[in-house]
């Protein structure tokens, strides 16, 4: 059996076809990264004393961001990627 290796960011391997893309509808895309980053921060105001540490989970987090969704293509909304952070 041959192991598997994931396609790195951006790669478009996995991605499906664009005449099977314009058959559905596709929903905005949030990735997992920025989601648990987005977290990271709201839970700043209820940890103030911690802000600094949460602040550095969350832009690693939005650091893994793959950016494009692997499969649709589609691209993330975080406001920390088109704010240019």
């Amino acid at each position: 059996m041959t192991d598997w290796t994931p396609p790195p960011p951006g790669n478009p391997r996995e991605q499906l076809p664009d005449n099977i893309l314009a058959l559905i509808d596709i929903p905005l895309y949030l990735s997992t990264a920025c989601e648990a980053a987005g977290r990271l921060t709201e839970a700043i105001e209820i940890h103030p004393g911690r802000a600094d540490e949460l602040r550095q989970w969350a832009d690693r987090m939005h650091a893994h961001c793959r950016i494009n969704n692997k499969y649709t293509g589609q691209i993330c909304q975080c406001p920390h990627h088109r704010a240019g952070a």
